[in-house]
């Protein structure tokens, strides 16, 4: 029987997800700035020590994402992991705005990239562990892995655990559509969505929205393959 837990923590406009493991637990991004406190309460709620948080890993880099990043590491003592292509962006504590995905987020994107340093920002932190394409987590005595899952943005990443997937904002779940309203290259997003497909995950994990099945992340994929033909 699996030992494992997933805590979706609400952190504003996302989730943070706190996931316990039969080895230790760790988190999958770490949500706007100011959800900082709300985070540790819910490990240390649990009967968890902050300071055996075996890592954080950021899926990707923007605000929302990684708005808690410095200060729970400074807290934590603990690691951070990111794709190498978000790397540099983590430690500038900016990310713009990426292109919208449809006329209405074409609109918002435009005017975002214009004012997006007024509020898409962060404490900048150095990420620990920088990886390309796949990172395996038997490192942390975990049965998982990390896999590259561009589209979103150029270093968006999945977290793959038992039959669970963390897929940042290569998936939404808002108002009943699961196509990410932001990404910076369509053609790279759906090619992740179709490797995430073929992972041995059936629940799929988005930061905004409540987790999906794969036969429904399957449908909306062969619908938008069978359009570009």
């Amino acid at each position: 029987m699996s030992k494992l837990k997933i805590i979706p923590i609400p952190t504003g406009v996302g989730h943070v997800y706190l996931v316990i493991t039969g080895t230790g637990f760790f988190l999958v991004d770490t949500g706007t700035k100011g959800f900082e406190n709300k985070i540790l309460k819910a490990i240390t709620s649990r009967g968890l020590n902050i300071e055996s948080l075996q890592f954080i890993f950021l899926t990707h880099t923007h605000y929302d994402h990684a708005g808690c990043a410095a200060y729970l590491k400074e807290k934590t003592g603990t690691k951070i992991i990111v794709q190498e292509s978000e790397a540099d962006k983590l430690k500038a504590g900016f990310h713009r705005v990426p292109d919208g995905t449809n006329p209405l987020f074409k609109v918002i994107s435009f005017m975002g990239k214009r004012i997006s340093k007024l509020y898409n920002v962060f404490q900048p932190v150095e990420p620990d562990i920088i990886f390309n394409n796949n990172l395996d987590l038997s490192i942390f005595g975990i049965e998982g892995k990390i896999i590259h899952t561009p589209g979103h943005t150029s270093g968006s990443s999945s977290l793959i655990v038992e039959n669970n997937a963390f897929v940042g904002d290569c998936l939404f779940n808002i108002m009943h559509k699961i196509y990410p309203p932001f990404a910076n290259d369509e053609d790279e997003l759906l090619k992740s969505w179709k490797k995430l497909l073929e992972q041995n995950a059936d629940l799929y994990y988005p930061a905004h929205g409540k987790r999906l099945k794969k036969e429904v992340i399957l449908k909306e994929y062969q619908k938008r393959m069978a359009k570009k033909k």
